[in-house]
């Protein structure tokens, strides 16, 4: 089998059919035979209606007893999966343009270093998604992101300078290496997933994804930006939706794993002070949080 499509799934049933129906419709376009690919759906103990709509479905389901988060399911969804390759596809993403799933993996096999990539990801039509297309978020690149630096300097001289984090100095209509994307749209070789063990467990929401771009990265692998193709995105279905509360707990989710990562990948690179400065900035960002949400 060619391609294994994992969707993860939490409480987001009327997009989750959306999602299934043009991934359905883009499936059948690339592939000639329905052999070659699967659809492998990972619910997150959903209530809402999402289980008794797949019952409905002829689609490779896990039903899950409770949420272990975003990567834990994915890791899930992947050990089922027959796929030589995984594409792992939020259930907020439309694939509304056509997207040849056979270009986009004949792109990686044309180069045993390439292991990942993504499309271009659109909030509407004129906006994208600046999460799908990132560096890691270095102490410098954290610190020009949080602080605004990285939005005033957009499009100037200085973007290579405090644009890291989103890579705002780079071209965003050719094909080209970044850091990471966002696991909204992700196409992995199975042999790369498999590898670096999938996404690290210790991560519920959030950074999962950068954490595995990165190891990834540092074992010789290159991740793509491919902007000739795009999908919708409609960001903050399951995590920052309208519920105040569910808010307020993916943003703190979203802070704790920054954390995370720095103290995995970052503190044996920094001094004492620096670690301080990290630490005091996140609980800086936590407690507005707090204060604020």
């Amino acid at each position: 089998m060619t391609l294994s499509v994992i969707i993860v799934s939490h409480n987001t049933k009327e997009l989750l059919e959306k999602t299934l129906e043009l991934l359905s419709q883009r499936l059948k376009e690339s592939f000639s035979k329905s052999s070659d690919y699967e659809v492998v759906v990972v619910d997150n103990a959903s209530t809402d209606g999402t289980r008794e709509m797949l019952k409905k479905r002829k689609i490779r389901t896990v039903l899950l007893p409770h949420n272990i988060g975003f990567g834990n399911a994915n890791n899930r969804g992947a050990r089922v999966a027959r796929g030589t390759y995984l594409l792992l596809l939020n259930s907020d993403v439309l694939l509304t343009e056509p997207i040849q799933f056979s270009k986009l993996i004949a792109f990686l096999e044309s180069d045993e270093k390439k292991g990942a990539l993504t499309i271009k990801l659109m909030l509407d039509a004129t906006r994208m998604d600046p999460a799908c297309h990132r560096g890691f978020p270095t102490v410098w690149n954290a610190f020009a992101y949080f602080t605004g630096l990285e939005r005033i300097t957009y499009n100037t001289p200085l973007a290579r300078l405090f644009g890291g984090y989103h890579l705002t100095a780079l071209p965003l209509h050719t094909v080209h290496e970044i850091d990471c994307p966002s696991a909204a749209f992700f196409l992995i070789k199975r042999r790369a997933f498999e590898k670096e063990h999938g996404f690290d467990p210790d991560y519920f929401f959030y950074a999962e994804d950068i954490d595995l771009c990165y190891r990834l990265k540092k074992n010789g692998k290159s991740i793509f930006f491919y902007p000739n193709m795009s999908a919708l995105h409609l960001k903050y279905q399951s995590g920052m939706a309208k519920n105040g509360a569910t808010s307020h707990a993916a943003k703190q989710h979203f802070f704790s794993s920054m954390l995370l990562f720095y103290e995995k990948h970052y503190f044996a690179k920094y001094p004492t002070v620096v670690h301080i400065f990290v630490k005091t900035g996140v609980r800086m960002l936590t407690f507005m949080n707090k204060i604020f949400s």
